[in-house]
Order: structure tokens, then C-alpha cells, then sequence
């Protein structure tokens, strides 16, 4: 009997041509069909793998899924997956560290460049038929601009060398984990993350949210940005505290703000951040192109594969960072 793997969200098609000639796909999107919550976790805890996406794993649905063997991200964050409680299962998890990385990058680029520019707002204008208004639209160029990056993982330093040798702009950044960026002199590795806050005229945020990291911009550390600063976030929303930025738009101690991540998803309509000025929301698209989409759903399965029939994963999820 072939392994049963349950794929709650839609995913590439080369990553279920990879799984259909060796397991059972469980993925009711694939027929067409809306199923409900329960029936949805009814069918992960009948599942031998399952693939995620923003789908959410916690220790009930562990508990519960009692031939489960492997949980697989398409993706990078698993905040959505109980990690303690797979490991005192002894559930592998399996993610994928690099198939979105220069997809996220490019993203964050065109939010700094539509922000410095205002093209959301002066697309809108347009729409309305106020062209006449377009004077209100001054931007700001990139060139010669300081982009601060708050961590230095693939996607990080990717946004950090597109915008130093392709925009001209002079970046710093923060990692604890990272002195020097060899070969790369044009990024200065600052040693506080107070410095980067200081210097940057754009702050564009790259880390994974931790308890470390959960609000890393809050009420104290908002307050060391210069007011011209724009703040970039392709992470995960809780890296922000959205009462707070929202705060600093609607005072000027920010100049604005682009998003395509929230502590709460779907962002609710009635959310301060759809009212905030100067500001630019995107739906947790980051990673949303073709090619990241097949190489994190090809990731994906193989991750599926590995475990199942017993090989070593390519990209485990590193569980010492729960320690």
C-alpha cells in the first residue's frame, strides 16, 4: 500500500508529477472540491506526509496524526508548524531554503522602487481620471541611498547585491551570525543593529520570526529611523508591531512603509494598515512566480520522498534552533 500524502493548498504541477507514481495524493483543490475545516484536519491525521504552505500543523493535529511521518514547508518560514511538538515525535520536517530566494528578493526590490516612486497611488490616480494631480507624486531616487538589511540569509544578501551593483545605493546590515560578506565589499556588516537603524534611508527586514525576533520593530526601535526612512517587509508580519508602524505613518516619524506579510492573515479589510498613509500592501505574493513556485513544490516532494523511502533529506529543517 502506497503512502498517503495530503496537500491541503494548490502547489506546482511538477511537484505532484513527482509524487503521483509513488504515493496516494490527498488534495481535494486538485478535484475541484471545498472542504471544510474539519474535514481538512479529518484528513491530515489519516496521512502519512503532508506538504504546507500557510496551512497550519500544530501539536493537536501531531497528536492526533498518529502514522504521520514527515511534514513538508513550501517554503522557508514554519511558523505555522509546531516544530516542538514534531520533534518530540520524531516527525522530520523538510523545507525549502533556496527555491524562493531570488523570487522574494526581486519582490522586495519593486516594493522599495514603487514606494520611492509612489506608483501604487499614482496608478490609482490615473484610474480616476486625475491625471492633473500628478505633481502631488514626487518620488525619490535610489541611487546613492542607504539600504539597511536586517538579516543576511539567502534572500537578504541577494536584496543587499541587487541594490548595491544594480541600483547604485550604499547598504549595511545586521546579522549576529554574520561578520563579513566575502567577496561582496560594497555590503559593511554593522556589529549593533542600532547602526543599521540609524544610516538607513530604506530598512528592508530578512529574518525568520523567533521569540528574538517577533517585533524586532516595536515603540523603542522605530523611534532610532530617521524620519525619510521607508520600511520593507517580506519576512513574516510579526516582525513588526503593526499598531506601531501604523503609529509612525500617521505622525511622520516614518515616511512610509511597504508589506506583502501580516501578524493576521488575511489582513482583514477593516485593519489600521489599510488606512495608513503612505503605505503599500501586497498579499503574500513574495515567493508567488513560476519558477520559485516549481522549485519549491519540486523541493517539496523530493523532501517528502527522502523520508519516506528512507534517505536522508536534502533540506531538513534545523531543529537546533529550537534549543
Amino acid at each position: 500500500m502506497s503512502p498517503t500524502v495530503f496537500i491541503p493548498e494548490p502547489i506546482s504541477s511538477k511537484g505532484i508529477e513527482l509524487l503521483k507514481s509513488k504515493v496516494d495524493i490527498v488534495a481535494p483543490w486538485l478535484e475541484n472540491k471545498e472542504w471544510s475545516e474539519e474535514e481538512s484536519r479529518s484528513l491530515l491525521n489519516s496521512s502519512n506526509a503532508v506538504i504546507v504552505r500557510l496551512f497550519k500543523v500544530g501539536k493537536e493535529d501531531i497528536d492526533r496524526s498518529s502514522d504521520l511521518r514527515v511534514i513538508a514547508k513550501h517554503g522557508v518560514g514554519v511558523d505555522n508548524i509546531d516544530l516542538q511538538a514534531a520533534a518530540e515525535r520524531q516527525i522530520p520536517v523538510v523545507y525549502t531554503p533556496t527555491a524562493n530566494s531570488n523570487a522574494v528578493a526581486e519582490h522586495t526590490i519593486a516594493l522599495m522602487m514603487a514606494l520611492a516612486r509612489k506608483i501604487g497611488p499614482a496608478a490609482e490616480t490615473v484610474r480616476q481620471g486625475r491625471f492633473s494631480e500628478r505633481i502631488q507624486f514626487q518620488g525619490v531616487e535610489l541611487a546613492g541611498k542607504t539600504l539597511g538589511v536586517i538579516g543576511l540569509g539567502r534572500i537578504g544578501k541577494r536584496v543587499a547585491e541587487i541594490a548595491s551593483k544594480g541600483l547604485g545605493m550604499r547598504v549595511v546590515a545586521y546579522d549576529p551570525f554574520v561578520q563579513l560578506v566575502e567577496g561582496d565589499e560594497d555590503i559593511v556588516v554593522a556589529g549593533r543593529v542600532e547602526k543599521v537603524l540609524g544610516e538607513s534611508d530604506f530598512l528592508s527586514l530578512h529574518v525568520p520570526l523567533t521569540a528574538e525576533t517577533k517585533h524586532l520593530i516595536n515603540g523603542k526601535t522605530i523611534e532610532l529611523l530617521k524620519t525619510d526612512c521607508r520600511i520593507l517587509n517580506t519576512s513574516r508580519g510579526a516582525i513588526i508591531d503593526e499598531r506601531v508602524l501604523v503609529k509612525a505613518l500617521q505622525e511622520g516619524g516614518i515616511a512610509g512603509a511597504a508589506l506583502d506579510v501580516f501578524e493576521e492573515e488575511p489582513i482583514p479589510t477593516d485593519h489600521l494598515l489599510c488606512t495608513a498613509p503612505n503605505i503599500l500592501l501586497t498579499p503574500h505574493i513574495s515567493s508567488s512566480t513560476k519558477e520559485s513556485l516549481d522549485r519549491m513544490a519540486v523541493d517539496a516532494a523530493q523532501g517528502v520522498l527522502d523520508v519516506l523511502e528512507g534517505r536522508p533529506s536534502r533540506y531538513p529543517y534545523p531543529m537546533e534552533k529550537l534549543s
